[in-house]
């Protein structure tokens, strides 16, 4: 059972951060989001493997 408890000025405190917090994530979000769009495609090698003969 969650109780309520007064905070006072620093409840008011703790939501402007909050709100800041979320607000610049989204940003950063979409910020990385965009960087993806528009980044080429990585290429894929393929490694050729020949069968080497064992040295004795």
């Amino acid at each position: 059972m969650a109780f309520y408890v007064p905070l006072g000025p620093r409840g008011l405190i703790f939501r402007i951060g909050s709100l800041l917090t979320g607000v610049l994530g989204g940003f950063v979000y979409w910020q990385a989001a965009r960087r993806r769009a528009f980044r080429a495609p990585s290429l894929t090698v393929t490694p050729i493997l020949v069968d080497v003969p064992p040295v004795l």
